[in-house]
């Protein structure tokens, strides 16, 4: 059975996107977080855990997840990832577990194609698909699945932010 993997294009609400997307400009980023320990350059992560807007993001997105993944989900963990040019994650999976899965947000108010910035997933070492990082749009996916947060280009000047929740099957 082939991994899931969904484009939400539009997950939140206007003004909820516009409060969480203001949430990720406020003091908090730190440096050095890494996709793979001891193989990745450092990259910013904001946490999120307990955060209000972020909890209002997941009651309105845990339908549709649930929805996708047929089960109960509950929030493991929820944190921002910021790349600025240079600044790529590298391959990984989220979770090794079954029935575990990611919810990756893109908060951002405007992106545009020539920022790049793509997430990309693999089968193996081929790329077999990936988004840009569209604001409002959300992927939802197995956590297996390996992926890696491309950086944005020279051409930008900022922050490509992304929220991860991570999920697992409630019981």
């Amino acid at each position: 059975m082939k991994p899931m993997l969904t484009v939400l294009p539009t997950l939140l609400p206007s003004d909820l996107h516009l409060a969480i997307w203001t949430l990720t400009q406020r003091p908090g980023w730190l440096f050095g977080n890494v996709s793979v320990a001891g193989r990745s350059l450092p990259f910013w992560k904001m946490d999120l855990d307990g955060e209000p807007l972020l909890e209002s993001a997941w009651r309105h997105a845990q339908p549709i997840c649930e929805g996708l993944a047929q089960c109960p989900l509950r929030i493991v963990r929820v944190y921002a990832n910021g790349h600025t040019f240079g600044q790529g994650g590298q391959p990984h999976k989220d979770d090794l577990r079954d029935q575990t899965y990611t919810l990756l947000y893109y908060p951002m108010p405007e992106w545009r194609r020539e920022w790049e910035g793509e997430t990309v997933f693999y089968d193996g070492e081929d790329i077999v698909q990936a988004w840009l990082p569209v604001p409002n749009r959300a992927l939802f996916f197995d956590s297996r699945i390996d992926h890696a947060g491309r950086p944005p280009s020279r051409a930008f000047g900022g922050l490509r932010v992304s929220i991860a929740f991570k999920l697992e099957v409630s019981r």
